[in-house]
């Protein structure tokens, strides 16, 4: 028998969900996020459309392997975005499904390390910061 919780499916929340036992989500956020040029990272949360990233040319997320990371800049994602390209919410979409797939990863590899209970208290302080 299946029970359905809904949560607020952002990073932080799926770690807490994980935390209760919960092991199966139905998450739109990534992509509904990434539609709206919000993108998840190991840094905390980034908004794309801001100024500020006009003429930033580094990665998306450093620690991330994903193809929209490995090939494109902050700078140009923002520009996509700017100009009403659908290439954007396509990039952004594949890197924030990849992160959310890494995240629980991760934190499958910290439950059977028996070490998950820190690690979530310290990657939720990195995650949760709006950049």
């Amino acid at each position: 028998m299946f029970t359905k919780i809904y949560v607020k499916d952002q990073p932080e929340n799926i770690l807490e969900s994980i935390e209760r036992g919960i092991d199966m989500f139905d998450c739109v956020m990534p992509t509904r996020n990434a539609r709206h040029a919000i993108l998840f990272t190991w840094n905390g949360v980034y908004s794309l459309r801001n100024s500020k990233y006009k003429d930033d040319f580094s990665r998306i997320d450093e620690k991330c392997d994903c193809y929209t990371c490995a090939n494109y800049s902050r700078a140009y994602l923002r520009h996509l975005f700017n100009a009403g390209e659908i290439l954007a919410l396509e990039l952004a979409s594949i890197h924030n499904l990849y992160f959310y797939l890494d995240l629980v990863r991760k934190a499958r590899n910290e439950i059977i390390n028996g070490t998950f209970n820190g690690w979530k208290k310290e990657i939720i302080n990195k995650i949760s910061v709006k950049n």
